[in-house]
């Protein structure tokens, strides 16, 4: 049986770590500029009469609107 290998020459090699910083600075990117991505929707499961409030760590506070 044949096993598939990859024999790069010099452009293949530069080509691949050129991709590799490339992805590395999309997530630098996205992780300096969206750092709550995940936490943006923090109230979605409780309904509209509670007020939820994202923290930097840790889990977001959630409070129950008065009046409801």
């Amino acid at each position: 049986m044949k096993w598939l290998q990859w024999t790069p020459d010099r452009n293949g090699i530069v080509a691949v770590i050129f991709a590799a910083i490339i992805l590395v600075f999309i997530f630098a990117f996205l992780v300096t500029y969206f750092p709550d991505f995940q936490q943006r929707r923090a109230g979605a499961g409780f309904g509209p009469d509670w007020e939820c409030t994202a923290q930097a760590r840790g889990d977001p506070v959630c409070v129950r609107k008065p009046g409801r």
